[in-house]
């Protein structure tokens, strides 16, 4: 598994029920399990974990590929430690 997926994976068998075995960067979060409650926790969970701040307008991703991307936007590689 791609390292980066790791934070998302541990988050999605913290708060799913049934998290997906199958996480792909082309997954969309949507149907993983993640709705808007959940994107905008997750996206703090990133930011607390990783000590940085995503603008108030950022664009909400749709993809775990988009979520990493604007991730290591505003904190280069953090996803890949």
């Amino acid at each position: 598994m791609d390292n980066r997926l790791e934070p998302i994976k541990a988050y999605l068998d913290r708060h799913l029920d049934n998290p997906p075995e199958n996480l792909t960067l082309e997954s969309r979060l949507d149907e993983i399990g993640i709705d808007s409650m959940g994107l905008l926790e997750l996206m703090m969970d990133l930011e607390d974990k990783y000590d940085f701040r995503l603008p108030e307008d950022v664009p909400l991703p749709e993809t775990v590929d988009q979520l990493i991307a604007l991730v290591e936007q505003y904190k280069p590689s953090v996803l890949n430690q």
